[in-house]
């Protein structure tokens, strides 16, 4: 909307315009790289949830007969949106050539928790995932000072979670940390690969090995 236009347009001000290049180097020390960091995620989550929200709203009436509630429109038009900038600088072949970049996975993922569990009320993937991830919720939530209304709100707890983990992952992703590179999703698939190399196939003695044994007996 008009807010992040007028914000941008601001932000652009105050990197390249002030005095002595104030704004450049103060948003390139550690606490101004945090801060810019932490709002970009917020405006993130806020795209990923009320995009997501949308396209419920447009296809909600319209399900597939095989499943009570939308899926992909939900889930993938606030990934589409949320990369688009990738796709449009780099083209979509060039954007995933090297593998799906973190801003991809972290749309996927955050969106198709959020939609499944803000959404799907009468499928059974979000009532699976309500029945397990909701008494923790509740109890959060109520961590958090919220009433009784806002424990029970799916949408709201949806959206906490997601800007959450949005948060965490991009400070735990600045080169002070981890780095740009860490993914949860790639370090959980290395440890899952690394458990099956572990596994020693052992191969069956053959008939040759089996006839010298015999011969030196």
């Amino acid at each position: 909307n008009d807010i992040f236009f007028g914000a941008c347009v601001i932000g652009f001000v105050i990197v390249n315009y002030l005095p002595m290049d104030i704004g450049y180097h103060f948003f390139n020390t550690f606490l101004g790289e945090a801060l810019y960091t932490v709002f970009s995620q917020v405006f993130r989550m806020g795209g990923v949830t009320g995009f997501s929200d949308a396209a419920y709203a447009a296809f909600k009436d319209t399900p597939s007969v095989w499943y009570p509630t939308p899926i992909f429109g939900p889930i993938l038009f606030p990934v589409a949106l949320g990369n688009m900038g990738g796709f449009f600088m780099k083209g979509f072949d060039a954007y995933l050539e090297k593998g799906m970049p973190w801003l991809f996975q972290q749309a996927l993922a955050s969106a198709t928790f959020y939609h499944f569990y803000a959404h799907d009320a009468e499928g059974y993937v979000g009532q699976t995932v309500r029945g397990v991830v909701k008494p923790l919720g509740i109890a959060f939530m109520t961590l958090m000072g919220a009433d009784e209304k806002e424990r029970e709100d799916d949408v709201l707890f949806a959206k906490v979670i997601v800007g959450i983990f949005m948060l965490v992952m991009a400070v735990v992703r600045m080169p002070q940390f981890l780095g740009p590179s860490y993914s949860p999703f790639t370090a959980l698939g290395g440890m899952m690969n690394s458990k099956k190399s572990k596994k020693v196939n052992v191969a069956p003695k053959s008939s040759k090995s089996k006839k010298n044994k015999a011969k030196k007996q």
